[in-house]
């Protein structure tokens, strides 16, 4: 059993894995917002963050750790990043956008109001129009073969 790292180096070890669970939460939410967040896909990029989280963890403790292993306040700070990403960032992020999108959207909406749907009003009640005329057809005259007056028999 290795020992325990001296207090500043757990210090120093709880911060970069924060840092790395901000990163993972903001790279799982990128692919929710890029690709769709479906219930298929939101299992996937769920498996996809966890899978690399413990890549980064096992990767963190082999290379940049104090001890050189994974201990139990890596996956805590790396859990607690991906958390506070979730409930301090991630909500604040998805409002901007939505508003961002909301007012690049705001000219075609304009446009929509103003031009298409009363072009469409106008073209579908002459549409109306032709089709009731179309119906109107003129009644058949009768062939009269013989004057009623001269009637011949044969």
């Amino acid at each position: 059993m290795t020992p325990s790292p001296a207090l500043a180096a757990v210090f120093g070890d709880v911060l970069l894995c924060l840092g790395a669970g901000l990163m993972l939460g903001a790279l799982r939410d990128a692919a929710g917002l890029a690709l769709g967040d479906g219930r298929g896909r939101c299992f996937c990029w769920d498996v996809l963050t966890f899978i690399l989280a413990a890549f980064v963890l096992c990767g963190f403790a082999a290379g940049a750790s104090g001890s050189g292993v994974s201990r139990w306040y890596m996956a805590a700070g790396l859990g607690l990043g991906a958390l506070a990403w979730r409930l301090g960032v991630s909500g604040a992020l998805h409002r901007g956008l939505r508003r961002l999108l909301w007012v690049l959207c705001l000219p075609m909406r304009a446009v929509s109001h103003h031009v298409v749907v009363p072009l469409r009003r106008v073209l579908a009640a002459r549409a109306v129009r032709r089709k009731n005329k179309s119906r109107k057809k003129p009644k058949k005259q009768k062939n009269m073969l013989q004057k009623e007056r001269k009637i011949l028999y044969n």
